[in-house]
């Protein structure tokens, strides 16, 4: 065998040149990884992927001993790389190169490289072609030769890897590029010294093998093949495939796969896989694949095979400290996020369980993080022996954590799940010479029920797992109907602080007429949401989770600035309509910006105060007496009148009548509602208006919907009226369209 294979020997050029991804490539693609792809110096780069691996590893001393430990592994990862290693923009501009890199290009520093065009170095058009394919988020290899900046000619072998975002895109490239100048002078020198070229393969760890097209025929091997196969040549002289045999089996398909790709493609490619050896020993093995054209088809394949187990348990150590708690050894968030990603793709059904801790930071306030520590993988390790095989457990921070069960659930099987991990997490935990006794709440979605993605299931387990705190705590509550409201409240929440930053509110005016002549007599402002989506929305839709945020006072602002401006309108398009009416929530009454917003209002539009009603609630009045009183004074002083909304459904002491003294009264639609039907309500509605009268209040009722309801009112001595027996809300334009009452 050995003159044909001295024969082989000059097809070690190929091998050399297309060397691919090494080890110190894989560790900068797990820091990059890390820190996002923010463009910035390799340094902070290392920092930020020591933090990334360290992500919610509890606080303390501890942490920071990993912290520096991660920090020290990626500095030693880079620090071992000889090749040029940088990130490139979509277009094939620098945006980081590594120092090692800077060195091997001759530039006079890396800031000089930033934004440098990397494509535009080569002549050969294989760069430009391998950098649009690692866009289309391939990973691929080309070599070439190019001038550094110090004008020497060097020969390169390099490799792109596509870095992709979370949406799925590419959003940038690594580059790993290897100066082969030596290896390609030395090949020159040693073509057709075959003796020479066997001696340095001997002294060279890496297997190189050349095969036909169809892999049937081996047409070269190194002599590196008996010590990374542990397997003599003379075992491949008697069959040829006998190289297979030490692939483990798990391997081979893909293995066998990348082969078939490389010739069928004419592109070159990169399999990983293991050695199974004797004494139940394993070696990785990374194996570059690059098939050898001549006359437009592929002749032969090149192969250079090198020992990858370092590199692969570096990479392993890399996606454990990315992807497990350290505190615990279960799945940290981000691993039961790629978990839950897999699972949703399936389509199958699953159970999400949110497992709070009940009262957790009274230990650590009491007896210590240390003991709080011992705590959290106590528990961890009791809700993993609870559960099935098959369940997933993870601790994305503090004292939660997190469960996946496969499979459908109802009630009972919830119920079944749920009382295993309470019992595992109330047992006694000895912690020094105390015992502590714990108690958890839960909360629980089911995929695709309550979310079909995982960022979905979270919140809906989420708000399950506070319903039971709601509950009283050590028990659990699936996602439900309250939590659908609620969650749909936050996200009306949301989309009004886009109403307000869009102007997407408008007012509606609905009319007040005076009861003695029919005539309009006055507006009350009330809001309505134009949505994008939904159309106009009524205030029932919104308002009341307007009035629970703090949107309110932003919205209220609005609204009031809003209702001054259209009473300046009234003022010369309706001379006759004196009283423009705006309503004040209780939290926009207490805000000590409302007197000045009003006043400003007031003056910009150039109009009287007193055309201006506000009308607050007797709540809003009663919560405190003494600022109440300065905010009515204030008022009072610009001029402003005061009406009490929804007379009659809050504590109606008419004793607040004096003490406020109003000036207007509006009695609420309850009252309106029995007053044609009911003598008590008459004799009582009647008593009010005829008091407020005498006080010099003026009356409005509103939610008058029927004529028998107006004529009572009539009777009653009321002043004004509003409802839809005589007009819905409009807009300001149809105002003018509207007829008296009679």
């Amino acid at each position: 065998m050995s003159d044909t294979v001295a024969k082989r020997l000059p097809y070690l050029e190929w091998a050399l040149r297309f060397d691919r991804l090494g080890l110190a490539f894989v560790a900068v693609v797990a820091m990059a990884a890390a820190s996002l792809f923010v463009p910035q110096p390799w340094n902070d780069i290392l920092a930020m992927s020591a933090a990334g691996a360290m992500v919610f590893v509890h606080q303390g001393q501890s942490a920071r001993r990993k912290i520096f430990a991660a920090n020290q592994i990626s500095q030693g990862l880079l620090s071992i790389a000889e090749d040029c290693i940088k990130l490139l923009d979509l277009d094939g501009r620098i945006v980081c190169i590594s120092e090692t890199g800077r060195r091997l290009i001759e530039a006079s520093s890396t800031d000089v490289l930033v934004g440098f065009d990397w494509i535009a170095l080569w002549d050969t058009p294989d760069a430009q072609q391998a950098f649009d394919r690692a866009k289309a988020g391939e990973s691929v290899s080309f070599s070439g030769s190019c001038r550094t900046f110090g004008g020497a000619m060097k020969w390169w072998t390099s490799s792109f890897a596509p870095v992709v975002g979370e949406n799925g895109k590419v959003t940038a490239v690594l580059c790993k590029s290897r100066d082969i100048t030596t290896e390609v002078k030395i090949i020159d020198e040693l073509r057709g010294n075959a003796r020479v070229q066997k001696d340095m393969e001997d002294h060279v760890d890496a297997v190189f093998w050349t095969a036909s097209a169809d892999f049937r025929t081996l047409l070269h091997v190194s002599s590196a093949f008996e010590r990374m196969w542990e397997m003599p040549i003379s075992a491949l002289e008697a069959d040829e495939t006998a190289w297979a045999q030490r692939v483990h089996r798990e391997d081979m398909p893909e293995l066998r796969s990348k082969m078939k790709s490389a010739v069928k493609t004419g592109q070159s490619t990169q399999s990983y896989f293991r050695l199974a050896l004797p004494d139940d020993r394993t070696r990785w093995v990374r194996a570059d694949i690059y098939p050898v054209i001549e006359n437009g088809a592929v002749s032969r394949v090149v192969s250079v095979c090198v020992d990858a187990t370092a590199e692969r348990m570096h990479l392993q150590e890399l996606h454990r400290l990315a992807n497990i708690d350290s505190l615990t050894g279960l799945h940290n968030r981000n691993a039961m996020t790629e978990a839950l990603v897999t699972r949703c793709a399936t389509g199958e059904p699953l159970a999400y369980l949110f497992v709070d801790i009940d009262r957790f930071k009274s230990i650590n306030d009491t007896a210590g993080h240390s003991a709080g520590d011992t705590v959290l993988t106590a528990i961890a390790e009791r809700i993993k022996s609870a559960l099935p095989e098959g369940a997933i457990v993870a601790r994305p921070g503090g004292d939660e954590f997190t469960v996946v069960l496969p499979g459908v659930f109802d009630q009972e099987r919830i119920e079944r799940a749920c009382r295993r991990i309470s019992l595992a997490c109330h047992r006694p935990i000895r912690v020094g010479c105390k015992s502590v006794t714990l108690s958890c709440s839960i909360g629980v979605a089911l995929f695709p029920e309550h979310g079909r993605t995982p960022e979905e299931l979270f919140i809906s387990a989420d708000m399950a797992m506070y319903a039971a705190k709601r509950a009283g705590r050590n028990t659990f509550r699936v996602f439900g109907e309250r939590e659908k409201n609620d969650l749909a409240r936050a996200h009306l929440e949301s989309q009004l602080s886009d109403a307000i930053r869009d102007d997407q509110f408008v007012l509606h005016y609905q009319p007040q007429y005076s009861v003695e002549t029919g005539e309009l007599a006055g507006v009350e402002a009330l809001v309505r949401w134009n949505h994008p989506q939904l159309g106009l929305l009524a205030p029932g839709a919104f308002v009341p989770v307007l009035e629970e945020s703090p949107l309110i006072m932003d919205a209220g602002h609005w609204i009031i600035r809003e209702a001054v401006h259209a009473a300046s309108k009234l003022t010369t398009s309706m001379p006759a309509v004196r009283s423009m009416a705006v309503n004040v929530s209780p939290k926009q009454f207490r805000d000590p910006r409302l007197v000045s917003v009003l006043k400003q209002a007031i003056k910009r539009r150039g109009i009287e105060a007193c055309s201006i009603t506000l009308e607050i609630t007797e709540s809003a009045l009663i919560e405190n007496l003494d600022d109440a009183q300065a905010v009515l004074s204030a008022m009072r002083e610009m001029g402003v009148r005061i009406a009490i909304d929804d007379f009659g459904t809050g504590y109606s002491s008419l004793s607040y009548l004096a003490r406020f003294r109003p000036d207007l009264l509006k009695l609420d639609k309850s009252f309106v509602d029995n007053i044609a039907t009911d003598a008590m309500t008459y004799t009582v509605v009647e008593g009010v208006i005829d008091l407020a009268h005498k006080l010099g209040v003026i009356v409005v009722a509103e939610g008058v919907e029927t004529q028998d309801q107006l004529e009572r009112l009539r009777d009653a001595g009321c002043d004004k009226v509003q409802g839809y027996l005589l007009s819905r809300p409009v807009p300001m334009e149809r105002l003018v369209e509207l007829a008296p009452v009679h």
